[in-house]
């Protein structure tokens, strides 16, 4: 067993502490998502219904304009302090951001105060979120053989996943069971609480596990990186940083379309019922649980590169039927057309977090991960709901939203053309 290897029982616990937090921060984001319509109405007036949905798009827009701040903030002290003390912390300001928003007051109660306090309380969110899955990545990344490295580092998007379902089934059970009233006055409050004792959990896992082999060496190296934002825009970093950013574009934009954006085009625009669009998150999810680890050990036998072109080619056969599914009228097709649309999703979620923390030395891998996954996530994905919104109500053309999530995959497209395959790269050093 090498120096940047933990022994098979301790890499368990590496990865279900990772995955603990991860599970939160896409928890909390996914209730966010599922209920769009109903906060909507909650925390903005409703003189028009779609400037009150396009209102809380630009909420959620907001905290992913956060996540490069969160990138400076987190990667630097990661890259100085270690991954697990900052893990502890991201978890804990996130748990306690979700729980406030929980706590807000109805617009009709304190009128504007309402969507500032969520728009702060989002930003926060974003930040804690900005240094959330890059520091889970690396720190199972590190603990990881390389033979096994791809595998192991995907489940933290089954982690990522699950906690999308988790959220969505809850927002399915509560807009199944109680009326609109109901959920508008308190039912919607329900699942940001539910945030409190699945962050505790997760605060104690990750309490409990040792930081990676690779810090440790490089800290008793005396090796770590003064100041790592300094050391990251070097000559021998940039281009690192550049593909690490391009490379998340398959990923991040088609997953926060599936998961934020479908249940409220599902109602919104194929008039199918709030719950229906839920429901077929939850196909749609399914199917990405079953995907992402096979694309990991993919990943780990073809490599990253071949692995990553194999998702984009899978975009640019599969989204135009998928869509055709979609709008066909029948809830049936629909939800078929959800998960065709989450093969290529999956395939790509299975590759992007090894394939990226594989780019950068460990001085600069919390940073530089952290940053360049922000700045395309701020870039492309938080604006992807908004921006798929915007584009159905101006143009009236239901395929918009595939258009542009084929439009977005060319960037990864050329990118892993041109990048180099990491599977067999050591993370020591």
């Amino acid at each position: 067993m090498s120096a940047s290897e933990t022994e098979a029982p301790s890499r368990r616990r590496v990865v279900v502490a990772a995955s603990a937090g991860t599970f939160v921060e896409y928890y909390d984001f996914a209730i966010y998502g599922a209920l769009a319509t109903t906060l909507a109405a909650v925390f903005f007036p409703q003189q028009d219904p779609t400037v009150a949905i396009l209102s809380t798009f630009a909420v959620f827009a907001g905290a992913f304009a956060a996540r490069p701040l969160g990138g400076l903030i987190w990667g630097p002290l990661g890259d100085r302090i270690g991954r697990q003390r900052t893990l502890v912390i991201t978890i804990t300001v996130m748990t306690i951001a979700t729980i406030a928003i929980g706590l807000i007051p109805s617009y009709g109660s304190i009128g504007v105060f309402a969507p500032i306090l969520l728009v702060l309380l989002r930003l926060v969110q974003g930040i804690s979120a900005g240094g959330e899955l890059p520091g889970a990545a690396i720190f199972v990344g590190e603990h990881s053989p390389v033979r096994r490295r791809g595998f192991l580092v995907s489940w933290l998007q089954v982690s990522n996943v699950l906690a999308l379902l988790t959220g969505i089934l809850i927002a399915a059970i509560l807009t199944t069971t109680l009326s609109q009233e109901a959920l508008q006055t308190w039912g919607w409050r329900i699942p940001f609480f539910v945030a409190g004792p699945l962050g505790l959990i997760g605060l104690y896992v990750r309490r409990r596990v040792s930081d990676t082999p690779s810090f440790k060496a490089l800290k008793e190296a005396g090796a770590t990186a003064r100041s790592p934002i300094k050391s990251l825009f070097t000559r021998e970093n940039l281009r690192p940083f550049v593909f690490a950013m391009a490379l998340a574009a398959p990923t991040t934009v088609p997953y926060y379309l599936l998961m934020t954006y479908m249940p409220t085009f599902f109602r919104s625009n194929l008039k199918f019922s709030q719950s229906q669009g839920l429901w077929a998150v939850l196909a749609a999810g399914v199917v990405l649980v079953v995907t992402i680890p096979l694309a990991g050990r993919l990943s780990d036998r073809i490599g990253r590169r071949n692995a990553l072109m194999t998702a984009c080619a899978a975009f640019f056969v599969l989204t135009f039927p998928a869509w055709a599914l979609l709008t066909s009228g029948h809830f049936a097709l629909a939800a078929l057309g959800m998960m065709v649309l989450s093969i290529p999703c999956g395939l790509a979620m299975g590759n992007l977090l090894s394939a990226a923390i594989e780019q950068f030395p460990t001085e600069v891998r919390y940073t530089g991960f952290a940053l360049s996954l922000g700045l395309c996530v701020a870039i492309f994905s938080g604006t992807a709901p908004y921006i798929s919104a915007a584009l159905v109500s101006g143009t009236g053309n239901l395929f918009s939203p595939g258009f542009y999530l084929v439009g977005v995959v060319l960037l990864p497209f050329i990118a892993s053309f041109f990048m180099h395959d990491t599977s067999k790269r050591s993370l020591v050093g």
